[in-house]
């Protein structure tokens, strides 16, 4: 094998190295990943929130139904 054919045959091994290992996490990239702990922590914010959202829901809905009742007196008032 000459030095030319060498030199081709590394610059062939690197380039398929290369395209071989571009799609493998880096890392930083699994550094960057949520633990377990933050997936946690966020589900407790979540359920936080949705029971808020249901609480300020179910008021909404006795207000609407007091205001509900008093229109219908007015109204049976007016008529």
């Amino acid at each position: 094998m000459d030095e030319d054919q060498l030199g081709d045959l590394k610059q062939f091994i690197a380039a398929t190295v290369s395209q071989a290992t571009a799609n493998m996490a880096t890392k930083e990239d699994i550094a960057g990943l949520a633990t377990k702990e933050d997936l946690q922590k966020l589900s407790t914010k979540i359920d936080d929130l949705d029971l808020k959202v249901d609480t300020i829901s179910e008021t909404l809905n006795e207000q609407h139904n007091e205001h509900e009742a008093r229109l219908t007196k007015l109204e049976q008032q007016t008529a």
